[in-house]
């Protein structure tokens, strides 16, 4: 599936090459009125489409949308289905949906939504980008990871686990930037020590996130204990959670908790090795790619991350009192009172807690 959605964004992206070659569009371009059916009134509501047709014909966008307007549109304009029928939060079989900015947004990062099907991954897509806009952060003061967005300096287990990890220092912020294409780019974390840690992470980022807490090194055994996709442009993200002992990983992506996003953060940056040809297109940033960190460290038992551990954290201990549910799935937004990790919030957990006070 993924392979097919990857060679469905190269077509497109030729698609849209020589959409570019037709000349401008028309002010009739987009008009009310389906491209595949003659209408009164001239152009039509698909822009690409309503351009290419009127660039053959430009009656079409002068007069009325005839006959042969719609004809041209059923020849010429395969594979263009912004807008289409159907809600854009709501998976349906055919391709596109009934907004064209957010089908428009949601084609540019996964092509497959608008040539093959509007499925459930691009209805979450949507969900999560549409409507948003750019999302601008301020990294003033952060600490620059001093990685250019055409190298993967960070990669952990993609080029080596030693090396491909950002060291993380208790209250120091960091920045930095993703990008799509080649190799997905990864932002690694070490969160390597001894003992369990209680730990508060402040994220912020101008892009679809996809953020994991990874336990373990390469060679394993390893596994991804959580992984959580929140929403664009709502903020700071901050998450009070504890970090197991021995090696482990923070790992900081593009995208949600269905997919990495492969398109629409193009590297910016000339790479001098590889620098780009006159006809190449421009860079396509469809969101900023600025992230900011901090990691704060916490007692480990102040569950309510105030800073102090006190008669609170005894109180939400208590509250969470009990065993915790088999195949429970971890969410580092809620609160984690378990403070040994044995699966059970009892009575060590309390004296964990009185240790730390």
């Amino acid at each position: 599936m993924k392979c097919a959605r990857a060679a469905t964004r190269f077509m497109l992206l030729c698609f849209t090459a020589a959409i570019a070659l037709v000349g401008p569009a028309s002010a009739q371009c987009p008009s009310s009125g389906d491209c595949r059916t003659p209408h009164e009134t001239p152009g039509c509501e698909m822009p690409e489409c309503c351009t290419i047709v009127c660039a053959l014909n430009p009656l079409c966008c002068e007069i009325t949308w005839d006959q042969a307007c719609a004809d041209a549109a059923i020849d010429g304009c395969d594979g263009i289905n912004c807008p289409a029928i159907g809600l854009c939060t709501e998976a349906h079989p055919t391709p596109g949906c009934s907004d064209f900015q957010c089908c428009d947004l949601v084609s540019s990062i996964d092509g497959w939504c608008s040539w093959a099907s509007w499925d459930e991954l691009c209805a979450r897509m949507a969900t999560q980008v549409c409507g948003q806009g750019m999302c601008p952060i301020d990294v003033s003061g952060a600490i620059d990871e001093a990685e250019p967005c055409y190298q993967r300096l960070s990669d952990g287990c993609g080029i080596g686990y030693a090396s491909g990890r950002i060291v993380t220092e208790c209250g120091v912020a960091m920045k930095g930037r993703v990008a799509s294409g080649g190799p997905r780019d990864l932002e690694w974390f070490a969160m390597d020590g001894v003992g369990r840690r209680r730990v508060r992470l402040a994220l912020e980022a101008e892009f679809p996130v996809e953020l994991q807490y990874f336990r373990g090194d390469c060679e394993g055994p390893n596994e991804v204990k959580w992984l959580i996709a929140p929403a664009l442009c709502t903020g700071a993200l901050s998450l009070n959670f504890i970090v197991d002992n021995g090696a482990s990983s923070m790992i900081l992506g593009a995208g949600n908790s269905d997919e990495s996003l492969r398109n629409g953060l193009d590297c910016d940056e000339i790479n001098p090795d590889n620098p780009p040809q006159p006809d190449d297109p421009l860079p396509e940033m469809l969101f900023g790619a600025r992230w900011r960190v901090r990691v704060d460290c916490l007692a480990i038992g102040d569950i309510d991350g105030n800073g102090t551990v006190g008669p609170q954290d005894v109180a939400t201990l208590l509250n969470a009192w009990g065993a915790i549910a088999a195949g429970f799935a971890f969410d580092p937004r809620a609160i984690d009172a378990d403070l040994d990790g044995n699966g059970v919030v009892g009575a060590p957990d309390i004296a964990v807690l009185f240790n730390s006070w």
